[in-house]
């Protein structure tokens, strides 16, 4: 052997520089870390300025802000970090003309909020949503120096087990919370969690037992979470020669689907089987190779579905069907008005009502006319209640007797068969007597709202009769559509859907099953971007996706998985794949979409390095 073969075999020996850990801690805090962090926060949610609003002026938040500003505290040391490794490290920067478009959206969200109708909430965020402009900013930033950093091989390897191990603690508790054990019901972690010491022990928890929702506030980002990490967990169980590690992986991305179909996310269930075959059909070759460990990933899959849905009376496979079941519907009550008087719109009937009450008595008298002016017949019972017998209109009415409250209520019963759907029971109250001095009639909404409801002007005639698409959203994206022509250019500013949504629409939330409910979120995200920061921006983020999927989907068709970073590489696209199809029907959040863009900047660094590899073979 020469001299120089000698120096070569010794260097090929020579083990693998580690990636400097100090360049991957924010990356770790955004895949590990900053999701399972919970803390509550007091504030003022400023919305008791607008009539509708239901709510206490006080409120807390236990998911959201802590992870809005751990983020923000990443981003700057991503700023520093970059600052260094460029001036001080002299590492030169890298670009990709696939930046443009991302840098686009980023602009235009700035203006967006530069513009918004309410500057306040998009540049500090609001009540339940809490992802302001600079969360959006962030998120781009976030992109480029996920791409900027992993790049390299060495980089991802040394990232890796730090995902993974937040990804234990998270599957962790997500299966106790399966299991009936929530650890947020114990004094130990809400000691730690809550600031407002006396109430420990006391924390509710708003969902049933056993449906999980982790440390990520609702169970619907559970799916975003699932959907995110196990493919990533498939490509390492693939990839690994070590059966520990293969154990390892495998109970873990069992585990987190345990954890899915306990949260009963059906979008989510859905979308990791539509990932999977991606992911299968890409490398088919490998995984043939491979037939038993693919057929056990399918086994154990089925196996944990089986075993949740009869753990809870069927309920998954209930949930599955309804998803598609949904079917027009015509809704009786069509309109309520008030203002010199109160008027229903029912089956194409028009009923007004008006109260004239006598303080020395203390008694109401009623008038109730149709829509041509005509007496409508009614009688008195004996509760003191008004029955109407004109068969156009079941309703009873009364004087209402509870306490602090003057003003009378309208009943409509729950009646309707078939395509003829009217929701439960219930009474809508009245009051010209509100505020002193005026006697037009205000309705009383939940909480301790009062307003001049209005006719809604409907919408979209397919969603206008199908409110209960895809899990009740048909009445949501309804209603958020209109938003897209009122704001076309640059929406109406981050975090102010609340805003610019007509929560006032009684009716509407009343005939779709949102009653007394806040809308804070359109459910689509490709709504909520358009809505908030315009469709602008919105087409300049699928723009952005449809050039890393162009490139991706020939990047990976013909690749031969021999190597860890064209396994990580699919794993990543086939992860982005899936949380844009959850987006249909959900919306981005600060709890899963640090996570998201960093896998994305993942993926456009190892595709650069993948292709770097093919322009030199």
């Amino acid at each position: 052997m020469s001299k120089s073969t000698h120096r070569n075999s010794k260097k090929k020996s020579q083990p693998q520089k580690k990636y400097p850990l100090g360049y991957l801690l924010p990356l770790i805090m955004f895949l590990a870390a900053i999701p399972l962090f919970m803390r509550q926060y007091h504030f003022r949610t400023g919305l008791t300025q607008y009539d509708w609003f239901q709510g206490a002026d006080k409120t807390s938040d236990m998911f959201l802000h802590v992870k809005m500003v751990w983020s923000y505290a990443m981003f700057i040391i991503i700023l520093c970090i970059l600052i260094y490794m460029v001036f001080s490290e002299e590492i030169k920067p890298i670009w990709d003309p696939i930046m443009i478009p991302l840098l686009v959206y980023g602009g235009l969200t700035l203006l967006s909020a530069l513009f918004s109708i309410n500057r306040h909430y998009s540049f500090v965020g609001i009540y339940e949503q809490f992802e302001p402009v600079w969360m959006h900013l962030g998120y781009v930033l976030l992109v480029y120096y996920a791409f900027f950093v992993l790049c390299q091989e060495a980089a991802v390897k040394r990232l890796m087990p730090w995902f993974i191990a937040g990804v234990t603690i998270m599957a962790v508790f997500g299966v106790l919370q399966a299991l009936g054990l929530d650890p947020l019901k114990t004094k130990l972690l809400q000691s730690f969690i809550m600031t407002d010491k006396k109430n420990v022990g006391k924390l509710k928890i708003v969902f049933e037992k056993g449906r999980t929702f982790m440390s990520l506030y609702n169970p619907n980002y559970v799916g975003f979470y699932v959907v995110l990490v196990v493919p990533v967990l498939i490509a390492l169980l693939m990839h690994t020669k070590k059966l520990v590690l293969r154990i390892f992986y495998g109970v873990l991305a069992a585990s987190l689907v345990f954890v899915l179909f306990a949260s009963q996310s059906r979008a989510g269930i859905l979308v990791l089987v539509m990932t999977f075959f991606v992911m299968l059909l890409c490398m088919r070759a490998l995984f043939f190779r491979n037939w038993k460990l693919t057929a056990g990933i399918i086994l154990v899959a089925t196996a944990v579905f089986v075993i949740i849905n009869i753990m809870n009376q069927n309920v998954l496979w209930n949930r599955m069907r309804s998803m598609f079941s949904a079917s027009p519907k015509e809704y009786a009550l069509e309109y309520i008005e008030s203002d010199k008087d109160v008027v229903f719109g029912y089956r194409g009937n028009e009923i007004h009502f008006t109260a004239d009450y006598d303080e020395t008595t203390n008694t109401s008298t009623f008038h109730v006319v149709d829509g041509d002016g005509k007496p409508v017949a009614h009688t008195q019972r004996s509760d003191d209640v008004y029955e109407i017998t004109d068969e156009r209109f079941p309703f009873t009415f009364a004087e209402s007797k509870d306490p602090g409250f003057k003003g009378f209520y309208v009943e409509i019963p729950r009646t309707g068969t078939g395509n003829d759907w009217v929701s439960p029971t219930r009474q809508w109250k009245f009051s010209n007597r509100y505020k002193t001095g005026d006697e037009s009639y205000y309705i009383k909404g939940a909480g301790s709202s009062f307003f001049h409801i209005r006719r809604y002007q409907e919408g979209d005639g397919f969603l206008e009769k199908n409110y209960l698409l895809a899990n009740k959203r048909g009445y949501i994206w309804s209603r958020t559509l209109p938003l897209l022509k009122k704001y076309p250019l640059l929406g109406s500013g981050p975090d102010t859907f609340v805003i610019s949504y007509p929560n006032d629409d009684l009716v509407g939330l009343y005939n779709s099953g949102h009653d007394i409910e806040i809308m804070t979120k359109p459910h689509c995200m490709y709504l909520q971007i358009a809505a908030l920061t315009g469709i602008p921006s919105l087409l300049a983020f699928l723009v952005f996706f449809g050039w890393y999927f162009a490139r991706s989907f020939r990047l990976y068709w013909k690749q031969n998985y021999d190597s860890y970073l064209a396994k990580m590489g699919l794993a990543v696209m086939v992860s982005i794949l899936g949380y844009l199809i959850l987006g249909l029907t959900n919306d981005s959040s600060v709890v899963v979409s640090t996570i998201f863009f960093a896998l994305v900047g993942m993926g456009l660094g190892i595709n650069r390095h993948l292709t770097g590899l093919q322009k030199t073979s």
